[in-house]
């Protein structure tokens, strides 16, 4: 899938602003397992993860070699943040996420 971070944007907010799907179907996305990761948990397609101040945001991340992304916004879609980047996979996007929904 190609696409900017403007798109994963537009997706993430209207997907958890319940614009997409019936809301059955979304709660089914948001119900999660546990995950590796000890501050997230996993639904069907989406990751829950609870940041340093409390807030909880909602989406997911992937990459291929040299390239990472990530989007996630909260839980009723009102503040989403996607980031790119290109690297050899050493970096993290945790910082900035954390920077934005916590203003650290």
């Amino acid at each position: 899938m190609v696409s900017s971070s403007a798109d994963l944007t537009r997706f993430y907010s209207a997907l958890l602003g319940g614009r997409l799907l019936p809301p059955e179907q979304l709660k089914a996305m948001k119900t999660t397992v546990d995950s590796s990761r000890e501050s997230s948990r996993y639904g069907l397609g989406l990751v829950d993860r609870k940041l340093s101040c409390g807030v909880h945001v909602w989406g997911h991340d992937g990459g291929i070699s040299g390239s990472t992304s990530d989007a996630v916004t909260t839980g009723n879609g009102r503040h989403s943040l996607a980031v790119n980047f290109n690297g050899d996979w050493s970096g993290s996007t945790d910082a900035i996420i954390e920077a934005e929904f916590c203003g650290e």
